[in-house]
């Protein structure tokens, strides 16, 4: 549930004027003071910035319809949503038609389209709501009941995903006729998704590239052309103009990163959210002990062990007990022992002025310099999402900063970028800011 955290004055005893108000995620009511010092702040000018350099990529007249499945991959449908229409993003798209109608509640307008799967009686609801959606062997048509109003159909296309759409041509086209015969019903698009348009090797994507170009033709000569063709998503549209049809489908790199930054590096890209902690205690460890659930690691000579107010609960997955890393001080230390629910230990032998309450980058840009625990504690806890606030959006135009990408981070996971954004539990308040 998105629920505001009031604002008070800041820290100076002022709050800027047209400040943007502070969304916090959380399960339970509505918040309105921070204690605890694990959150993440989303920089809604980066993905600003995102979007108009993929827009700059787009080819004369193509379309560019961004994803927002998934809580805006982590990052909060609707601040988010809000940005891509000021932006000028033709469509968003999420999985599910209750994802639809969450955006729904707050924009009556913005063009939708559901990637998922729907049944028949989820389709009247789609209708009734103005929603684009995918066909599916879920939704026949002829047991569609009469619709309340138009309803635009894609039509997918397999051409080796293996996941959803047609095999064969034939198929589509008797979906395409049995759409034609219903005045409610309008045959809007044809589509397929790119298994492995991010691989060095492009011989996957071609091969399917190929595959839709066929079909597309088909269609034409049969009299059933696509209104609209799409098929690029991320990597796609960053290979070039070749595979953006009409529309692409962009999802990560709006959200600050390549698809596979070693393919295709993108320095441009900013990442939009930054997740940060505190240390909670800091002390010796003799060679010998052990440290952490399992006894899983064991000193093998005197350290430094902090402890950090992260945990797998807020999304700090827990496969990176022993493998992972966190930044102190600018410096990367390594977690040491198991990631419990709540909590994480690292080595900070190396940081030996590491000391409770220091803020620590969990992932994103360093903290700010004025983030210090004198400082916490001297903004009372209904004015801190305001301080934190404006000292971020300060520090984020300082040039130089370092950052712990997730595309350094996602590879000790075993796993990628999106992944970890979409874990980032609703307990950890997001606050959004605009430098």
């Amino acid at each position: 549930m998105a629920v505001r955290i009031r604002h008070g004055p800041s820290a100076a005893g002022v709050t800027p004027a047209g400040w943007p108000f502070v969304l916090c995620y959380t399960g339970t009511s509505e918040v309105n003071a921070m204690y605890r010092t694990t959150f993440a702040m989303v920089d809604l000018s980066a993905l600003a910035h995102n979007i108009r350099l993929l827009k700059g990529r787009l080819a004369p007249g193509v379309r560019l319809l961004v994803a927002v499945k998934a809580d805006a991959y982590g990052h909060g449908v609707r601040p988010v949503v809000e940005v891509l229409r000021r932006e000028g993003v033709y469509q968003v798209a999420v999985a599910s038609l209750e994802e639809a109608l969450q955006i729904r509640a707050f924009d009556k307008e913005i063009p939708i389209l559901i990637l998922g799967a729907l049944g028949v009686d989820e389709c009247v609801v789609a209708a009734e709501a103005k929603l684009d959606v995918l066909y599916t062997d879920l939704c026949p048509i002829p047991d569609i009941p009469r619709l309340p109003r138009p309803l635009a159909m894609h039509i997918a296309i397999d051409t080796g995903m293996n996941r959803l759409g047609f095999k064969s041509i034939e198929a589509a086209l008797r979906v395409i006729e049995a759409m034609a015969n219903r005045a409610d019903i309008r045959f809007a698009g044809v589509c397929t998704h790119l298994a492995c348009a991010d691989a060095a090797d492009v011989s996957h994507a071609l091969g399917q590239v190929e595959r839709l170009l066929e079909a597309v033709q088909t269609l034409r000569e049969k009299g059933s052309a696509p209104p609209l063709v799409h098929a690029a998503n991320s990597a796609g549209l960053l290979r070039g103009e070749a595979w953006q049809f009409d529309m692409v489908r962009v999802g990560i790199a709006a959200y600050g990163y390549s698809p596979d930054p070693e393919v295709l590096p993108q320095p441009e890209l900013r990442p939009v959210m930054h997740m940060y902690t505190s240390i909670t205690r800091v002390a010796d460890v003799r060679p010998g002990e052990t440290i952490g659930y399992g006894a899983t690691y064991t000193a093998q000579r005197p350290m430094r062990v902090a402890t950090i107010a992260v945990g797998y609960a807020d999304g700090f997955l827990r496969i990176l007990s022993n493998r992972g890393m966190v930044r102190v001080r600018g410096r990367d230390v390594p977690i040491v022992g198991r990631v419990c629910m709540d909590q994480a230990m690292v080595d900070v032998s190396h940081v030996p002025e590491a000391q409770v309450g220091d803020f620590v980058t969990v992932f994103g840009i360093d903290p700010p310099s004025t983030w210090t625990a004198s400082a916490w504690r001297s903004v009372p806890p209904e004015h801190r999402a305001n301080w934190l606030q404006e000292t971020f959006a300060l520090a984020a135009n300082e040039e130089g900063r370092n950052v712990l990408s997730l595309s350094t981070v996602a590879p000790l996971a075993e796993t990628i970028p999106y992944e970890i954004l979409c874990q980032i539990n609703r307990r950890v308040p997001k606050l959004y800011v605009e430098a």
